[in-house]
């Protein structure tokens, strides 16, 4: 099954130099640390915390995405959460917010370890389409997003 982990391209072009998809060092509401896939192949808002639109975030930092074909190294929803032991009136929370603006919890995988780039299906920018991350599509995307040009 494919998967997606999406970025803005400041961050995008972060992970190409250092080559790897990195476990952030930063608990977000005392969650374990993870890097977090989607099987949706659209762009979700709440992948960068925020609620703009995929145009919005096109026009004004960008989006890059890193394509996983192996999930059987990662850990679904389910399973992070009855890891984590939290509380169920917690995860209900979490939950509902996400549902209730139509996010998928059960589309979601994460890794508690790094990823080699080399493991990825491919890497992908936005410019007017999912294009290959090569340079030119990358100024591409530079140019069309504002807040990085």
């Amino acid at each position: 099954m494919i998967v997606f982990h999406y970025t803005h391209l400041k961050a995008g072009i972060s992970i190409l130099q250092d080559t790897f998809l990195e476990v952030p060092e930063v608990l977000n509401n005392n969650l374990k640390p993870a890097i977090w896939f989607s099987k949706q192949n659209k762009y979700e808002p709440s992948v960068l915390k925020n609620n703009n639109s995929f145009e919005d975030q096109l026009k004004t930092i960008g989006c890059m995405r890193f394509v996983y074909d192996d999930t059987k190294e990662l850990i679904s929803w389910e399973e992070y959460k009855n890891m984590l032991g939290l509380d169920k009136m917690k995860i209900e929370n979490i939950e509902s917010n996400y549902y209730e603006n139509g996010y998928m919890p059960s589309d979601w995988f994460c890794s508690l370890n790094n990823i080699s780039l080399k493991q990825l299906e491919s890497i992908e920018v936005y410019t007017d389409k999912w294009d290959w991350a090569v340079e030119d599509n990358i100024q591409i995307a530079i140019k069309n997003a504002r807040s990085i040009s």
